[in-house]
């Protein structure tokens, strides 16, 4: 599977803004995430808020470190 391929598959992140400050963190400082950031969360709202964020977050990266390599 392509990164676009799981890009699609993931879907575009959800309208919820009173998740904001979660997907904030997984923007920006992960590690900081604790088990009160995802509190009255189902699996299903978890995974349907954070994977497309998580996604756009590590296609990013992964964009910049080619970049970086071929700019080299």
């Amino acid at each position: 599977m392509t990164w676009k391929e799981v890009g699609e598959a993931i879907g575009q992140p959800v309208d919820r803004p009173e998740l904001e400050p979660l997907l904030e963190k997984v923007r920006h400082t992960a590690w900081k995430i604790t088990a009160r950031d995802v509190e009255g969360l189902s699996a299903d709202e978890l995974y349907e808020a954070v994977l497309p964020v998580a996604y756009e977050v590590a296609d990013e990266n992964r964009r910049r470190a080619l970049e970086a390599i071929d700019a080299h």
